[in-house]
């Protein structure tokens, strides 16, 4: 199966990577997603937040603003996302009155959380309402959080993680073709 071809224009899924270590288990299964997304057809690419807090996250606005779908991935610390992606998001224009962009607006997009209890899950939501109410994405729903036990000894997905997270990257194709076809999901407006 491969992603529908829009215009001649191949969808482009971005993933902005918002972890400490640039190889942990929430790469890995971003990586496995974004798997799923090329066998829909789609490009990827990956940015990986650290260092990118000194130009205001300029070249991760720009990844996201031309890409069809995001994946936004984060470890779980203290029951939420990091602040890493926090801040990159506090850069992130809405299209408010005094904006000029409006990056995420009418895209689809994944979170994809890991953490150490299935218990934590629940982080997803904070991060998954943020960006639908917030920035009016369509995010894919559910969220994938995977603990510690979907991950080898090396870090790597199980067979079984890494087929469902290419399942998340699969349908996430499927959601930015949606999107992008619409004329009226981008005129959607946050809810502020």
């Amino acid at each position: 199966m491969s992603a529908p071809d829009i215009a001649g224009d191949p969808l482009k899924v971005a993933a902005v990577l918002a972890g400490p270590h640039g190889s942990g288990t929430t790469a890995a299964a971003v990586d496995a997603v974004l798997h799923g997304c090329r066998a829909a057809g789609a490009l990827t690419s990956v940015t990986d937040l650290r260092g990118g807090q000194a130009e205001g996250f300029a070249a991760a606005v720009d990844a996201v603003e031309s890409a069809d779908a995001i994946v936004f991935g984060s470890p779980t610390y203290r029951a939420t996302h990091t602040s890493l992606l926090a801040a990159f998001l506090e850069h992130v224009e809405r299209g408010g009155p005094h904006e000029t962009r409006a990056p995420l607006r009418g895209k689809a997009a994944a979170v994809v959380m890991t953490g150490a209890a299935a218990e934590h899950f629940l982080a997803t939501e904070k991060l998954r309402a943020t960006l639908a109410s917030f920035y009016g994405v369509q995010v894919l729903s559910p969220s994938l959080f995977l603990t510690r036990a979907a991950f080898g000894p090396d870090r790597s997905p199980t067979p079984e993680t890494f087929e469902l997270a290419a399942l998340h990257g699969r349908a996430l194709t499927d959601l930015a073709a949606a999107c992008r076809a619409s004329a009226t999901i981008p005129r959607l407006r946050p809810l502020v």
